[in-house]
């Protein structure tokens, strides 16, 4: 399916493909052409089986932003690129990168690679000290899964790296809902003092060590799937 909104002119063809890290081909993603210059949506189509997407009448020479919506009409990551001279056909040399995909119902982010399933609502949880939270993910269940853990201190990192520097602020752009810029509890204590406990800031990503009863830190839970 391919929509067109607005454009006329010299006009151009694109294709590429929406992938998973594994490399493995993504159908039914929609994938929207909007211009960098003025913001507009142009063009929108969906993935067939094999995760191909292709534009046909793009305007020439001319910047766009693919703008990868996934379930629930959830955005991914996006990347921009120049279309082809007049005539001609772009191939996108590398696949939309798609490493998180939500749930259908929306409640769950799968990491692609590691397979680790996250809430999506960073702040479903709330906040609380470190034996609280611990005692949480214990108790809860969502989506039918009741097997949710504290992440350790370098998924959580790895997490925040993938926002870059403004973690909170990508990753609800990207695929998460509710990430707050405020720390959030890791399952990782302080081996020199057992009384405190990592923490990860998703306002810069940086790491923070505090006492595990003294202070009251978000709770991002996950679970494995392998």
């Amino acid at each position: 399916m391919v929509a067109c909104f607005s454009g006329c002119g010299q006009k151009s063809s694109l294709e590429g493909r929406a992938l998973d890290a594994q490399g493995r081909p993504l159908a039914g993603v929609r994938v929207v052409a909007q211009k960098v210059q003025s913001g507009k949506a142009q063009f929108e189509m969906t993935t067939g089986p094999d995760g191909v997407f292709r534009f046909a009448k793009l305007s020439a020479e001319t910047e766009y932003e693919l703008i990868p919506y996934l379930a629930d009409n959830i955005r991914g990551r996006s990347l921009v690129t120049k279309s082809a001279p007049a005539g001609q056909t772009t191939n996108l040399p590398n696949a939309l990168p798609i490493l998180f995909l939500p749930t259908q119902d929306g409640l769950l982010v799968r990491n692609t690679i590691s397979g680790l399933i996250w809430l999506r609502d960073g702040g479903q949880v709330g906040k609380m000290d470190w034996d609280a939270a611990v005692a949480k993910a214990r108790q809860i269940s969502v989506a039918g899964f009741a097997d949710w853990r504290l992440p350790t201190k370098a998924e959580l990192r790895s997490l925040a790296a993938y926002g870059d520097r403004t973690p909170a602020e990508t990753l609800n752009k990207e695929t998460f809902t509710n990430i707050k810029a405020e720390c959030y509890w890791t399952s990782d204590i302080n081996e020199d003092n057992k009384a405190f406990a990592w923490a990860v800031n998703m306002a810069d990503g940086k790491l923070v060590n505090d006492n595990k009863v003294g202070f009251n830190y978000n709770v991002l839970l996950v679970r494995s799937d392998r």
